[in-house]
This record gives structure tokens, sequence and C-alpha cells, in this order.
């Protein structure tokens, strides 16, 4: 019965042991993703498009892609020259991360003062906060694919659009 009970016991080590070597693993992977995520928001932070050659898979799919905006990772260099060329103060701070597997969840809050023409909307100088809401998807350490929600109803509204 002892020996039986010692058995037993080791069985269960064991599998608590190769348990946590996983767990480990894959929390490994998590804090990976999560700190490689952040290169995306430091591009536009920073207005540097190499970065996005260092996150993004060459055949990059954005969902929905802004109009005009041609597919992989070099469709949206253009955008992001455009934006922070328009909102020279341009911003995006990470609010919350989270991650399921291989998608990192980020809610974020972006802010700029139009300077230029956006969406042939002349300029008056205001300064918008929108939020936003990305998924990124990765394989091989880059991500591939990117869905993303942002607030431009709210953005617009803040930028005087759409009064008379």
């Amino acid at each position: 019965m002892r020996a039986y009970l010692l058995t037993l016991l080791c069985l269960i080590l064991c599998s608590c042991t190769q348990t946590d070597g996983m767990n480990t693993n894959k929390k490994g992977a998590m804090n990976t993703y999560k700190k490689d995520v952040t290169l995306w928001y430091e591009a536009f932070n920073m207005k540097d498009p190499a970065l996005l050659d260092r996150i993004l898979s060459e055949n990059w799919v954005d969902i929905p892609t802004a109009p005009g905006q041609p597919a992989g990772r070099e469709g949206v260099k253009p955008l992001l020259a455009q934006l922070t060329t328009t909102f020279p103060d341009f911003k995006v701070s990470i609010e919350e991360i989270l991650q399921d597997g291989n998608k990192v969840i980020v809610r974020s809050e972006i802010t700029g003062t139009q300077r230029e023409t956006f969406m042939g909307f002349p300029p008056k100088n205001r300064t918008m906060t929108i939020q936003a809401v990305d998924i990124h998807e990765f394989k091989d350490q880059k991500i591939v694919r990117t869905w993303h929600t942002e607030d431009w109803m709210t953005g617009l509204r803040q930028l005087g659009v759409f009064e008379k």
C-alpha cells in the first residue's frame, strides 16, 4: 500500500512539473507577443516605418483597409506618413493588452491635432482623442493579420467636420 501511494505521489508531482514547464513556455511566448506588438504603436509614435518591417509579415492583412490602401506591409507605410503629417503630434497610447493564444488585443487611445487636410476636410487646428481596439494575429514572430476599429466618428466631430 505504501509503495502504491509513493508511486501515485511521484506521478502527480511529475505531472505538475511538466505542466509548469508548459505554462512557462506559453507564458514566455505570451510575454514576447505582448512586447512585440508594441512595435506597431511605436512606429506611429516615432514616425518610423522601418519598425513596421520588424513586426509585420510581408503579406500582412489589414482588416478593414483604409480607402485606397495597397495590400501588405508596404501598404500601411503611406498611411503612417499621412497620419503623422496631418497630425504632427499624432500619438497612440496603449491602455490595455490582452492575449489569447497567438492573438493580442490592444485597447488604445489616439490623439492628434489636425494641421493638414484629412479625408477632404480642411484643418481647423483642433485636437481629437479617439478610442481604438486592435486584434493582432501572430505567426512566426510576425503580425500576419490585424483587425481594427477606431472611433473616427468621434474624432471627426471633435475636429469640427460636422459644424455648419
